[in-house]
């Protein structure tokens, strides 16, 4: 397992604080108590859902767009930190091109297992597990 990294209490702050002696700062997000980040099972989601788009039949131009996304939310994530922004703003950039090229995740297949767990993931700093997926044109109940 990856280490875990935890965000404290920053209740009316300006950003989050993520990671280890709170080296990156991320804007946008206001967060009540702490906030655990697993950096290893996330990188593992990230990688997976990067090989999976591979897998994809989608027109090149999204192929590229949603893998490069992927690539660079990846590079958001090292052992010991978590730059919730990149990783963030990325996967929105990855849905984006699988809405632009009409790909539709079906519940049940690899690319649904994967953006769930991305939202079960990333929902504390990204406003929920259903704003992830909404991301990626998934509706959770």
């Amino acid at each position: 397992m990856g280490d875990q990294i935890s965000v404290g209490s920053i209740t009316g702050s300006q950003g989050v604080a993520i990671g280890r002696n709170a080296s990156t700062v991320v804007t946008g997000h206001n967060l009540a108590g702490d906030v655990h980040i697993d950096s290893g099972e996330l990188r593992a989601a990230l990688d997976g859902l990067y090989d999976a788009l591979a897998s994809l039949d989608l027109p090149r131009d999204e192929k590229m767009a949603a893998q490069t996304a992927a690539g660079n939310a990846i590079s958001g994530v090292s052992s010991e930190e978590v730059d919730a922004e990149t990783v963030t703003s990325n996967l929105e950039k990855v849905g984006q091109a699988l809405m632009k090229a009409d790909a539709v995740i079906e519940e049940g297949t690899s690319m649904w297992d994967h953006v769930t767990r991305l939202g079960s993931l990333l929902g504390p700093v990204a406003g929920g597990a259903k704003v992830v997926a909404a991301w990626f044109g998934i509706p959770l109940p």
